[in-house]
């Protein structure tokens, strides 16, 4: 993997790179324990069309079409997760549209899909102009799920810029800034399927597989640390940090 350099100097790999290195699956809670019973409360039928929007390393795109007969679009940013990807979709032998994209502005026309899965995703991006986009490629009646992590309260300055440092991020929202954004967006009618901190999701034994990771790329010490601050992250905000699973539709 190459780090990007400016004016010679090398830059520190992101949390994102992080995950694309160690090809980390299911880095969302719950992981694909979650995503399974997510989908179980949709109607998906051989004409329902699905984007899989930040799809990281394929694995739910591919758990989606072994398992139920609809179309599978999947499309990431980092190029490290779409050859990932891609190995995955070849050695399954899935039929899979795979697109090397940014959800920020979507390469594909208005209303094309009747469900967008966005597992952890839209809190690395612009979200106005992610929900704008998500808005725009779905169908009339279609419905969009955001996996995506939340705050239980504001945030301090101080807290705020902890996470900005680990993850990048402009901040982390709370449930009601998620919901006024996705109402923003044109999204009429948004519930909350679930809800948990980090430390409630742990001591609630929810079922979920453990994260999976690629054990054949070389030790990297600067990836390594950026995966520790994440886990640090956790362990000091696993009170005032969580997620919800917001479900839209127009």
């Amino acid at each position: 993997m190459r780090f990007l350099t400016i004016g010679g100097i090398k830059m520190k790999p992101s949390y994102q790179d992080a995950l694309a290195y160690y090809g980390v699956n299911g880095a969302h809670p719950g992981g694909l324990s979650l995503t399974r019973y997510l989908l179980q409360q949709e109607k998906i039928t051989s004409a329902t069309s699905l984007l899989d929007a930040g799809c990281g390393t394929g694995q739910t795109s591919a758990f989606i079409k072994k398992h139920y007969p609809c179309s599978v679009t999947s499309i990431d940013l980092h190029p490290t997760m779409v050859k990932r990807a891609a190995n995955r979709f070849h050695r399954e032998n899935l039929p899979i549209n795979l697109v090397q994209g940014s959800i920020e502005k979507l390469p594909f026309p208005d209303g094309s899909f009747d469900i967008i899965l966005v597992e952890s995703v839209l809190i690395f991006t612009d979200i106005r102009h992610s929900l704008n986009e998500l808005k725009r490629v779905l169908k009339p009646n279609g419905v969009v799920l955001a996996l995506e992590m939340t705050s239980e309260r504001e945030l301090t300055p101080l807290e705020q810029n902890n996470m900005r440092s680990v993850y990048g991020i402009e901040k982390v929202y709370s449930e009601g800034e998620w919901v006024q954004n996705l109402a923003a967006a044109g999204f009429t009618n948004v519930e909350i399927k679930l809800s948990h901190t980090v430390y409630s999701h742990m001591f609630a034994n929810i079922e979920g597989e453990e994260e999976e990771m690629d054990v054949h790329v070389t030790r990297n010490l600067e990836m390594e640390n950026k995966l520790t601050e994440h886990a640090h992250i956790l362990y000091t905000y696993g009170n005032i940090i969580g997620y919800r699973v917001y479900r839209a539709t127009l």
